[in-house]
């Protein structure tokens, strides 16, 4: 019997979003099935975090069209707020509240926009605070965080709103390295979950050990793409081999559980 065709969860087709004169992505098309983890790679200014942030709507396109479940994700759709409520988010900056608690923080969408009850959402975020390791912490304050514990909380946060699918943007960047374990051991743990995941990283050894396809990003487009043995270990284009060694490995002192 033939195979089922798979419906995308997220479909993009043509996509060019122009800053002023500079194009930043060039008619990019791309295809994400539920459950599926794709790992966005790219010399930085490839249009990497601006493909995310067109995905959520945070920026305004050009031309081309944004799907979510074959609802169009635009700054003019009439159900944005609602479509936003599916797209999870963690940006590299947590963009935590630091006058609320971790668990304020994390309730503050569910109750207010998902109008869900206060007990519900939070025996939740409570579950889920426990799960990545910071049950403790439920009542401190932003401030009184380590920023893996920030970034952590603000994953948390994302996963609160029951997303279809979540962006991870960079999340690592800032931390120290002792951090960036604690906080790629979580999308590790997702992504053995079935969750829907498109992450931008520089991390590499992270991304060989998490993704089902790897992108790759240069002028605005994707160069190649496949899975992270083909991309790692046969890249097709001389573009992407040189972006590979500008990487050293014995330099990622990160060791991946699981």
């Amino acid at each position: 019997m033939p195979e089922p065709v798979l419906t995308p969860v997220l479909t993009i087709e043509h996509l060019t979003k122009k800053f002023g004169d500079l194009t930043v992505l060039s008619d990019l098309s791309l295809q994400v099935h539920e459950g599926e983890v794709i790992v966005i790679l790219g010399a930085s200014g490839c249009g990497k975090s601006t493909l995310l942030r067109c995905i959520n709507a945070l920026e305004n396109i050009q031309s081309g069209e944004i799907r979510l479940n074959g609802e169009i994700i635009s700054q003019d759709s009439k159900n944005l707020s609602r479509i936003r409520q599916q797209i999870g988010m963690v940006f590299q900056s947590y963009e935590l509240f630091p006058h609320l608690s971790v668990l304020a923080n994390i309730l503050l969408a569910p109750m207010k926009v998902q109008k869900r009850s206060r007990a519900s959402a939070e025996q939740e975020a409570l579950s889920l605070l426990s799960r990545v390791g910071l049950a403790e912490k439920a009542n401190s304050f932003p401030r009184q965080l380590s920023g893996g514990q920030k970034q952590r909380v603000a994953i948390v946060r994302a996963l609160c709103m029951h997303p279809k699918i979540l962006l991870f943007d960079e999340i690592t960047a800032a931390l120290d390295p002792e951090m960036v374990r604690e906080v790629l051991d979580v999308i590790l743990d997702l992504a053995e979950q079935g969750r829907t995941m498109l992450i931008v990283t520089h991390e590499m050894q992270f991304a060989q050990a998490v993704a089902d396809r790897v992108i790759f990003l240069d002028d605005g487009n994707i160069k190649e793409q496949g899975t992270p043995e083909q991309f790692f270990n046969s890249p097709k284009t001389e573009r992407a081999k040189k972006f590979l060694q500008t990487f050293t490995f014995k330099r990622k002192n990160i060791k991946i559980s699981g």
